[in-house]
């Protein structure tokens, strides 16, 4: 079984999202827009995997993303559907919601564990489309002294 996944329409379904996911695709859209629901969860998915690099390797897939962050992937997405159809949030998504994105903030600061990736991106690995280079690097502190003469 792989420790990271692609977050997907049916993960939504599975979640009881069905018939937000429908609206959102359908309802309101201008000419030649796309469904909602695939940009939301690609952003969703952009977002996470900028969180877990921080402190942690990524897959070299960038579709996937750690498989014990599906429910907060799909909690984050559902919420972000119901933005994009001008639904209220209820007291208990809001606060679910504001709970996700602190657990985000922990795994973006190495205070909680992630499932490893099946295909870690290695640390010399130059990407071809972006010509970013990933580095393993300690993080560099700004003192006093260190930023003197830049005021």
């Amino acid at each position: 079984m792989s420790n990271w996944i692609s977050i997907t329409k049916s993960n939504l379904y599975d979640s009881k999202a069905a018939a937000l996911i429908d609206a959102a695709d359908t309802v309101q859209l201008g000419a030649g827009q796309t469904d909602r629901s695939t940009g939301i969860i690609a952003d969703v998915v952009v977002e996470i995997r900028r969180k877990v690099a921080r402190c942690n390797q990524l897959d070299q897939d960038a579709t996937k993303i750690p498989g014990g962050l599906k429910s907060l992937a799909v909690d984050i997405i559902v919420a972000r559907l119901k933005v994009a159809l001008e639904q209220e949030l209820t007291k208990a998504e809001s606060d679910s919601l504001a709970r996700r994105e602190r657990e985000m903030d922990r795994i973006a600061d190495g205070k909680d564990y992630i499932d490893p990736p099946d295909n870690p991106i290695p640390a010399n690995f130059v990407s071809a489309d972006s010509g970013a280079q990933v580095v393993s690097k300690s993080r560099r502190k700004a003192t006093g002294k260190k930023m003197g003469g830049l005021i």
